[in-house]
Parts: C-alpha cells; structure tokens; sequence
C-alpha cells in the first residue's frame, strides 16, 4: 500500500510539473516534456487528456504545446464553474482567514480546477501540502504509525526519515502534532518541510505518550525554557508583534520609547535569526545562552 501511495503521489507532482511547464507562451514539443518529467512521449499525451478533462485548454503550435487561458463571458461558462467575481467574492471571504491555512488553500485550488484557471496554476504546486494533511488525516483516524521521508529540520539542518504517530493537527493545518517513535517524544512537524509522506499498516504502539504540544515563542517547541530579556528599537518591536503574535503579551514600554521583550522560549534558533536580520536593532541583556548562540552563527557567516 505504501509504495502504491508513493507512485501516485510521483504522479500527481508530475503532473502539476507538466501544468508549469505548459503555462510558457512559447510551448514545448513532447519530447522536450518527457524528458523533463523523465517519462515517455504516451504518458505525455495522457497527461493532456487528463487537464483537458479537468478544464484546461491546450494548444498546438508549431509542433509545440501550452496552456490557453480562457477568457469568455459569463454566459459561457459551463454549469458548476465559478466566473470570475465568484472567484473573487470567495477568495476576499476565504482571504479573512490565516494566511498559512493549509485548508484554505485546498479549498482555493479545489474552486480553481473547476473554474477558468486564470493566475490559478501557481497555487497547484502547494497541492501536495493538500496531500500530505489528507494522507496524515487518514492515519490519525485508522491509528496507523507513518513515515515523513526526507523531512528536514531547521534546528539540526538536517534531512532523515522519521517514523512517527500523528496525533493532532494545528489550527492552521500546517504542522501536526506528533510523537516521534525513536525518541518517544512528543513533538511539531512542519507540513512544507516533509518531502514525502509513506503511511504504513503498522498500528500505533506509544498511545499513552500523545499529548497536545503548543508551540512555543517565534516558532519552536521544546522542553527547555531559556530566560531572556531584551532591548528593542520601535522598528524591532514593531516587527516582532507582527510577525510573532504570541510574542505581545512578553513586550512593554517604559517612558513611551522604551521596548522591552521579557519572557521564556523553549529553542534560540527562531528568535536568533528574528534578531540578526536588525542588526542593531536588538541588545540582549539577560539571557547568556542566546548572547552565545548569536556569537556562533555571525562566526559562521560568509559574505564572500
């Protein structure tokens, strides 16, 4: 079952790669096209009956094919296809929600493979985060352990393969809260770092380890809780409310220009790069693990 779902996923992504490829004004002959996608001239020509069925025109032109962009009056439009303002009526609804909502974005390339498909091809490649949370879906509900293949961690800079039991996606679907059967710990998986998802047949084994597990500050969970206070800058404390919301209730100001962050955060890592990117922006003044971490990565940094 497993490689089945790793073939048809190979599938899918092929043909998202043939969409992006078609969507050139200058066209591509088949061959070019089966090479690329290393795969043959036949399955080429499938792929076009199968985006054909799904709406998408393809055009021929000197021996060279591209996608067509459809663009009629909203008298020509087929029965249960969206024109163009239902579009934009749903997308301003759908666009009130997170910006990192991975459901949303099912539900955009959902409307937008039953409608015209104008500036929609670029939202098809996120398609197969949309797979990743329906195959994770699958295994919380049968209680089946997974594997992510090739998942990378940001904090180790690292690619492995991690087995794992899903337990609980996050409110913005875009990470799922999981126990990782090697270490027997509970920890957050970020959907767009996983390369591939493998389910598995294999019942879960650690069921009375799972627990919810809340990020933590800037990004990261963690065990560990390291005491920091810092001086902000306007511009820094600015930035850090907007782009780190959780963060608001751990600032304050002194005498109107005075920013402060007080608090505790699980790993240094997301912060760390927050306060690189101002250079002289932020100064550290409790927290000498974190005074350390910064030493180490501007050692390790290389303009030239």
């Amino acid at each position: 079952m497993a490689k089945a779902n790793t073939i048809e996923q190979q599938k899918i992504l092929r043909v998202f790669r043939l969409i992006n490829l078609l969507k050139s004004n200058i066209g591509k002959n088949v061959h070019k096209l089966a090479e690329t996608l290393e795969t043959d001239t036949r399955t080429i020509y499938r792929y076009f009956k199968l985006l054909e069925a799904l709406g998408f025109e393809i055009e021929k032109k000197h021996g060279k094919f591209r996608l067509v962009d459809k663009v009629g009056s909203p008298d020509e439009y087929a029965y249960g296809t969206f024109n163009e303002e239902e579009i934009d009526l749903i997308n301003q609804m759908l666009s009130k929600s997170s910006d990192k909502n991975l459901l949303k974005d099912s539900i955009l390339k959902k409307i937008n493979i039953r409608s015209d498909f104008n500036q929609s091809v670029n939202q098809l490649f996120n398609a197969r985060l949309g797979k990743f949370v329906d195959m994770l879906s699958r295994a919380v509900k049968d209680k089946n352990q997974v594997y992510l293949k090739d998942y990378y961690s940001l904090s180790s800079d690292s690619v492995t393969d991690r087995l794992i039991e899903p337990v609980q996606f996050n409110k913005n679907y875009d990470a799922i809260y999981a126990l990782e059967v090697e270490s027997k710990e509970m920890k957050i998986f970020k959907i767009e770092r996983i390369g591939e998802v493998q389910l598995t047949s294999k019942p879960m084994k650690h069921q009375s380890l799972h627990q919810r597990l809340e990020p933590g500050l800037f990004g990261f969970s963690g065990k560990n809780q390291f005491f920091l206070k810092l001086k902000l800058s306007k511009k820094a404390y600015q930035l850090m409310i907007e782009e780190f919301p959780d963060a608001k209730p751990h600032t304050y100001c002194k005498n109107r220009k005075h920013y402060f962050f007080e608090g505790e955060v699980p790993q240094l890592p997301g912060l760390a790069r927050f306060i690189l990117g101002l250079p002289g922006e932020v100064q550290v003044l409790e927290g000498e693990e974190l005074k350390e971490y910064l030493d180490e990565q501007i050692q390790k940094q290389h303009f030239y």
